[in-house]
């Protein structure tokens, strides 16, 4: 409920959220907005200000497409150099984790989607054999990015989030690298600018 109002503009950057004004709409105790709370702040849409309490986090355009622009080169990075090193355990375990989207998808189960989304990811960037890209990868906290994707992409169904991933999966086994980093590119990018369109329709 929190989540979607924030993420669907219903609560705006800087609103204040009240633990007990939630519980009480909601007629439960505080105990379970305050974990939900809690989960929130860890993906990134809210934040603690002394003095202030808990506030949403801003959403600028500029946010958007900084966080997609470098999503895509070291995704793209990781991708071309994963098309070459993937191990077929690697390519075993991608191939699962577009399953296990395509069956959220048909559950309409956004959050085990937004949970196989980003493993699917980080799984392309640990295929490249490189640590520093995946902790880089990982500092721009890829969770938050993809939900705001699931929530802000009104004109693709979860199941059709989840399908977009297969050409993924086929770049990196043909083993062409220059292809494997253009697919890559072009999905996230292609991502963020439908996100970008969602903001400005909100």
């Amino acid at each position: 409920m929190v989540r979607a109002a924030i993420l669907g503009g219903r609560l705006a950057p800087g609103a204040r959220i009240v633990e007990a004004d939630i519980a009480r709409q909601m007629g439960i105790s505080r105990s379970p907005v305050r974990e939900a709370v809690r989960k929130l702040e860890q993906e990134g849409l809210v934040e603690y200000v002394p003095r202030h309490g808990t506030m949403v986090v801003g959403l600028s355009r500029d946010d958007v497409a900084d966080a997609y622009q470098l999503r895509a080169h070291l995704e793209g990075y990781g991708a071309r150099l994963a098309a070459t090193r993937a191990s077929a355990a690697n390519i075993t375990r991608l191939l699962e984790l577009v399953e296990r989207m395509r069956a959220c998808g048909v559950a309409e189960d956004l959050d085990g989607l937004v949970a196989a989304d980003v493993e699917f990811h980080r799984e392309v960037c640990r295929a490249s054999g490189s640590p520093r890209l995946v902790r880089a990868w990982e500092t721009l906290n890829p969770a938050r990015w993809t939900l705001i994707s699931g929530l802000r992409v009104s004109d693709l169904s979860l199941g059709q989030i989840a399908e977009r991933h297969w050409p993924i999966v086929a770049a990196l086994e043909s083993r062409n690298s220059q292809t494997a980093e253009s697919i890559v590119r072009s999905h996230i990018l292609e991502l963020g600018e439908r996100v970008l369109s969602g903001i400005a329709e909100a």
